[in-house]
């Protein structure tokens, strides 16, 4: 029985405010309906509350009614799905759909309770779908799946699928606005199709049906699965009564869709689990009953085995989760489901209307637990092997003695420099010995105390030798003891000397070495006569792989003051050290060693990247243009002496150039420039250009002029003209090589230039200076495109961009021996043109474009730039020492997956007395071949 009560002109807590009052006013006459309001969750606004009987609600309405007029809120729009309960109610006091009904004939209306469509009649919850005009696109598909209410989760998994369509979407990174693309279209009218059909649907309102005994029993089982596609979870209440009978109904249910970045199953598995720990926490809060059974299952036997692990150690993601799940669950609580029996499959895949209106599992749950007795689940899950390669468990040093009296030397891993490991051991030994006196009680010895002393330190040295050498020569340490010990019993001919040797297989077979006074492992040379120390006589073997050795080779190397290889392995040997393979370990570190990469390392190189399609189209001539700006120039007017620019205009296809004098990088002058030349040209299609450092000349003031361009009025004007504004594909700052097409072009007509100019002198005016740029671009434009055939008398003539240009060279060859077929053409000049056209191109495409195919340099793909590195930037105005350290944020990978620029975030080393930055952070984008990389992420 449900009575839907209204707090007319209140809000839900002035309301509940008002009911506390009259309680504390009338306390001695509704004393005992105020304590059942609480008990029983009483709602005042758009609430519900459950009762037994028709009396008891008819009752409940009446004393409520009171209760809060006394503090002057009446309270109306009652409702009820008895009948009998609306009729004992008058008229003016109903809810506005049951005023006016003739109860005995007329069915009771279906009302929104709480957002939900109720059905009174029925008393179950149902859907009514109203889907508005909506444009097919991004902003309009959200619209739409936001607009179905469905806070329990009933549709959840028909939900999942058009979420499915709107992340995909977003995959794409299709903006707000912009319809769907093609592939997705039929998916998303299927589904939109299919959403009506979900009206059929009816949920029963009530957990308990009707005629079911007293319930003895209560629990909550919750379920969760994940997959490719999305991750979800649906709890279920499992009612048992008095005479075993079992009745099972769906509470909630969420699904959600997987992110955008990869995450694996097992990890989307555990996320779901949280899930259900948290749906399950929400579900036993709002219920309200005093004891509720929670039971726990999941198909992942992953998932049960992090659970149930008490030994390992996990990665922080997996971490917090299963504590999450430990501190609001048992692992006794969690059980394993088969993938068939799991309903939350059918959340995390996502459902069509249809297989959710005939799919019982969903509503009903899964049938083992229709059953009087679930089936134990016995398997001992926290017994569950990883594999060994497994992400989410982290990686330890296991810190267990191996024998008595050794223990794993990575357990010093964390010491950063040779000296402090010593410190470390020395420490350890001081310690130990501080114990053997202690248990010793011998009162005339003095524990060592204050700081360490050299003879500690080398003791110290000593023992961690010794340690790395019984970890890696374990084998050559036994048979040389064995050896040593038949040495001390008989005299140096004993036969059995003879059989005793290093194996030929053994890394150490050549070295002849021996044990010392100390049973450390020395090489025993061929320098025995000599006066060298005995530490240069007979150094100390050390491993090639080893912490202790890498330490080792740090400390010589600063020792040599960060000098190259050679002298650093002159060190080792001269302290008494010999490593095995020392020059490629030493080469390794020292291509490591952050501060040699400061001093000498090399910029970063990329594998070349391949030309874009700009340069391979057969296109009319200055379609695709790059712009550059080179000069000043000195000009003479009267006595004054100004500044002209040139402007250099190139094809990306013939290579052919066109060449504008500006007065000054204003947008006027650019206007005027781009006019001549679109005049000239035609209208083009894309236009790049280097950014900032690549102008010749007045770097900055040409930059800053650019910058200052109005771009809004360059757009208007091309407007007018019935061309499309181009945008600027520009490069990356001091990246010239990027441009190299226009840079080489630039080169040519300088060279040019100072050729016409030292033939007339230095007084130049405009009129002679646009003189000459003419003159320079027509013989560049004369220029041959290939000189593979330049020495051959029977090629062709050279192809050069005036072929296609003007349709002539500036060089005049005699004809050919015989007429060709172009000479039938002559009569009819637009045939005649067309057929040089496409000779030219077809030239173009053997003789130039195959040129193009091989790398002249970097030709092998290395190690990408990653965010995360620490870098230094090359800047070649200022001396090594004074470049800028930054770390790559951002590193923007190109079509084939390598990356050749980043961006960089920078700070000046300007700090406050609290040691924070007084300026803000900066951030560059630069090539990375003015990087140099000083720490890998």
């Amino acid at each position: 029985m449900t009575v839907h009560l209204f707090g007319a002109g209140s809000s839900p807590g002035c309301s509940n405010f008002a009911l506390k009052q009259a309680a504390k006013d009338h306390e001695k006459d509704f004393g005992t309906v105020v304590s059942n309001f609480i008990q029983k969750d009483f709602y005042v606004d758009d609430g519900l509350t459950s009762v037994s009987s028709v009396s008891e609600a008819i009752d409940l309405i009446s004393k409520s009614k009171e209760l809060l007029l006394c503090c002057g809120i009446r309270l109306h729009k009652f409702l009820s799905n008895s009948a009998e309960v609306i009729e004992s109610i008058p008229c003016h006091d109903r809810a506005e759909g049951v005023k006016n009904l003739d109860l005995t004939i007329d069915d009771l209306p279906t009302e929104r309770a709480l957002g939900i469509e109720w059905c009174i009649e029925s008393d179950a919850f149902r859907f009514r779908i109203k889907l508005s005009d909506k444009p097919l696109t991004r902003r309009g598909i959200l619209s739409i799946i936001s607009s179905i209410y469905d806070p329990l989760g009933f549709i959840s998994p028909l939900l999942l699928v058009g979420k499915q369509v709107l992340q995909e979407m977003c995959r794409l990174n299709t903006g707000w606005d912009d319809v769907i693309p093609e592939d997705l279209l039929p998916r998303w009218q299927r589904w939109r199709d299919e959403l009506f059909k979900i009206e059929t649907l009816k949920i029963d309102r009530c957990f308990k049906p009707d005629g079911f005994g007293t319930v003895v029993s209560v629990g909550i089982h919750n379920f969760s699965d994940a997959s490719t596609f999305g991750y979800g979870v649906c709890s279920y209440l499992r009612l048992v009564d008095a005479n075993q009978r079992v009745h099972v109904s769906l509470v909630m249910s969420k699904s959600r869709v997987t992110p955008l970045r990869a995450i694996t199953i097992p990890r989307l598995e555990l996320t779901a689990a949280v899930v259900a720990v948290n749906v399950n926490l929400l579900i036993k809060k709002e219920l309200g009953y005093p004891t509720v059974a929670q039971y726990f299952w999941t198909d992942s036997r992953v998932v049960l085995g992090y659970i149930n692990n008490d030994v390992r150690r996990f990665q922080t993601f997996v971490a917090n989760r299963v504590q999450k799940i430990r501190d609001h669950s048992q692992p006794r609580e969690w059980h394993h489901v088969t993938t068939k029996a799991n309903p939350a499959d059918i959340a995390s895949r996502g459902a069509s209307a249809n297989d959710l209106v005939e799919n019982s599992m969903w509503f009903k749950g899964p049938e083992f637990l229709w059953k009087s007795v679930i089936p134990d689940d016995k398997e001992d899950y926290s017994s569950i092997a990883f594999e060994a390669d497994d992400p989410n468990i982290r990686k330890i040093n296991s810190f267990a003695l191996k024998t008595e009296n050794s223990f794993d030397v990575m357990r010093l891993s964390f010491c950063s420099s040779w000296f402090q490991l010593k410190k470390v051991i020395a420490y350890c030994l001081r310690y130990m010995s501080i114990l053997r006196n202690r248990i010793a009680k011998d009162t005339n010895i003095e524990n060592p105390v204050g700081p360490l002393r050299v003879n500690e330190l080398n003791k110290a040295e000593i023992v961690l030798l010794k340690l790395v050498q019984s970890e890696v020569f374990s084998k050559e340490l036994e048979t040389l003891r064995s050896v040593k010990q038949l040495q001390n019993e008989s005299n140096r001919n004993d036969i059995r000397l003879r059989r005793k040797y290093i194996q030929k297989n053994s890394t150490l077979s050549k070295l002849d070495p021996f044990l010392d006074d100390h049973n450390l492992l020395r090489v025993g040379g061929r320098l025995g006569n000599s006066r060298l120390s005995c530490a240069e006589k007979y150094p100390i073997i050390m491993p090639r792989k080893s912490f202790v050795t890498e330490l080792l080779i740090a400390h010589h190397h600063e020792l040599c003051e960060h000098q190259g290889r050679g002298l650093t392995v002159n060190e080792l040997r001269l302290n008494g050290y010999w490593i095995l393979g020392c020059t490629s370990a030493v080469s390794e570190y020292i291509h490591k060693c952050v501060k040699c990469r400061k001093l000498r390392g090399r910029c970063q190189d990329q594998k070349m990247s391949n030309l874009p399609e700009d340069r391979l189209e057969s296109t009319a001539p200055f379609t695709y243009c790059g712009v550059d700006c080179f000069g000043p120039w000195l000009i003479k007017e009267g006595r004054k002496e100004l500044k002209r620019y040139g402007v250099l205009f190139t094809c990306l296809n013939c290579r052919a150039i066109h060449v504008e004098t500006v007065n000054t990088m204003t947008t006027d002058s650019f206007i005027n420039a781009l006019r001549r030349f679109l005049t000239f040209r035609g209208p083009i299609r894309v236009l790049r250009c280097d950014n900032g450092t690549n102008f010749v000349g007045a770097k900055r003031e040409l930059m800053d002029a650019f910058k200052e361009m109005n771009h809004q009025h360059i757009r208007q004007f091309l407007l007018k003209r019935s061309c499309d504004y181009f945008e600027f594909k520009m490069n990356v700052p001091s990246a010239s090589h990027m441009g190299g097409i226009w840079e080489r072009q630039i080169r040519t007509v300088r060279s040019i230039l100072s050729s016409l100019m030292d033939q007339s002198g230095t007084q130049l005016d405009d009129e002679s200076l646009r003189t000459f740029m003419c003159e320079a671009a027509a013989i560049v434009n004369s220029r041959p495109l290939t000189t593979d055939t330049l020495n051959d008398i029977n090629s062709l003539e050279p192809l050069t961009p005036n072929n296609l240009l003007t349709m002539k060279s500036k060089i005049l060859l005699p004809p050919p021996g015989n007429f060709q077929q172009p000479d039938v053409y002559s009569r009819k000049r637009w045939r005649r043109v067309q057929y040089l056209a496409n000779v030219f191109w077809s030239r173009w495409r053997v003789e130039y474009l195959q040129n193009l195919q091989t790398r002249q340099k970097w030709t092998q793909p290395i190690r990408n730039v990653q965010v995360g590195d620490v870098v230094l930037i090359k800047d070649a105005e200022s001396p090594r020492n004074s470049w800028n350290l930054g770390r790559v944020v951002v590193a923007d990978p190109d079509s084939d997956g390598h990356v050749r620029k980043v961006k960089i975030m920078i700070g000046d080393r300007a700090l406050d007395d609290n040691g924070k930055r007084v300026n803000p952070i900066s951030y560059l984008d630069r090539p990375i071949h003015k990087l140099v990389v000083l720490l890998e992420n």
